[in-house]
């Protein structure tokens, strides 16, 4: 098997001695590929942007609707539509189990990546919502070395969380480490928090 990936590779090399334009024609395929890859990651940090600010907009919005009795109707899709949110809110029992929960997640999807060397974790203190006692907000920041595509999987991870996760910046460098910075918010709630019973 090695014979013949040696054969390949030297058929390869004699095919793009003999045609310089091959090479050309390859470096032109990879550029392609790259420029795809980064406007999905750009279209994915818009995107994540959007979703952080509606998520947050709609907490605040069913919120203050429960408060106005007159909106009988209006109330009852609200709370429905809270209560729908909050069911992906997992329990902490404090706010420094919220920080190691988020802290241990981010860790596996950071094992995940080529480059884990390079992986750094960034969780800061939890601070509590005003608008919604007993929710949790969690801010952190996932920073590593990875390719274009690493971060897309990355980011379709983080989307694809059972629970309340939001994707509040994302930013890249196109140097030569390709080092991708995803900046997050997780939500948690205490035990006295909207709803008492722990997740499945």
């Amino acid at each position: 098997m090695q014979s013949s990936l040696t054969s390949a590779l030297a058929t390869l090399r004699a095919q793009l001695d003999s045609a310089p334009w091959l090479r050309w024609a390859l470096l032109v395929i990879a550029a392609l590929a790259s420029f795809f890859l980064l406007q999905a990651l750009e279209e994915a940090r818009t995107k994540a942007q959007h979703e952080s600010i509606e998520q947050e907009a709609k907490l605040r919005q069913v919120r203050a609707l429960q408060g106005q009795d007159v909106w009988l109707a209006r109330a009852q899709e609200s709370q429905e539509l809270l209560d729908a949110m909050q069911a992906q809110i997992p329990v902490a029992a404090t706010p420094g189990a919220a920080q190691a929960a988020l802290q241990s997640w981010l860790g596996g999807l950071g094992n995940a990546i080529a480059d884990s060397e390079s992986v750094r974790i960034s969780v800061d203190n939890a601070a509590a919502l005003e608008e919604i006692p007993g929710v949790l907000r969690v801010r952190a920041t996932l920073r590593a070395g990875m390719s274009a595509r690493e971060a897309i999987n990355i980011i379709r991870q983080i989307e694809s969380a059972p629970s309340l996760v939001v994707i509040d910046s994302l930013d890249l460098r196109s140097d030569a480490n390709r080092v991708v910075a995803i900046g997050l918010n997780a939500y948690y709630r205490t035990p006295e928090g909207p709803r008492t019973e722990p997740l499945p």
